[in-house]
């Protein structure tokens, strides 16, 4: 039989074990207190997925039509929109000027329609050195007509003409700048 009074000296050991355990767990919880975890910052409330290095194709009738590319982007689920930083998009009609490329420091790409909203240093560039820039500039998709209402100045060969509001057929290649309008052309080289 086991004595009363050894069965107070385990209890005590037991206890006095457990006391020190959890003094030396909250001692090295208290001495790495400078040091936090790094996790993921949150998201913002209307942000419901956070994504980075972005490439997206549309295609139709298995023919691609664009490539949007982008360093990051926030998909806004309520609003089914995705607002996309340092942001490429290329236009793949070809034709005798080849694609076109504009790149912005931002945009929206609205999901259903699948337009795309470019503000901030918006630069467009096509193979055949058709170039313009604005601040702001939207692609429409469903009649690939690239538009803007702001400021723009565009240059071709020897043209240079600048204005207020543009449009630009992706595939015609057609361009109208809409009002106060500057044009300057230069006269061609001799060969």
């Amino acid at each position: 039989m086991v004595k009363p009074n050894k069965i107070r000296h385990i209890l005590a050991s037991v206890i006095v074990l457990a006391t020190l355990y959890i003094a030396v767990s909250l001692a090295f919880k208290l001495g790495a207190g400078g040091k936090k975890d790094e996790g993921l910052p949150a998201l913002p409330r209307n942000v419901e997925i956070s994504l980075s290095k972005i490439h997206y194709t549309e295609t139709k009738d298995g023919v691609r039509q664009w490539d949007l590319y982008a360093g990051k982007g926030e998909y806004d689920k309520a609003r089914d929109v995705t607002r996309l930083t340092d942001v490429r998009l290329v236009l793949h009609e070809r034709g005798k000027s080849g694609e076109i490329t504009l790149v912005s420091d931002q945009a929206d790409y609205f999901n259903a329609a699948k337009n795309v909203a470019l503000t901030g240093n918006v630069v467009a560039k096509s193979e055949s050195g058709m170039e313009f820039t604005t601040g702001r500039a939207s692609y429409q998709s469903n009649r690939s007509l690239v538009v803007t209402d702001d400021r723009v100045r565009f240059t071709d060969g020897g043209m240079s003409v600048s204005g207020v509001g543009m449009e630009l057929s992706v595939k015609t290649r057609q361009v109208r700048i809409l009002r106060d309008v500057t044009a300057t052309v230069a006269p061609g080289k001799k060969g």
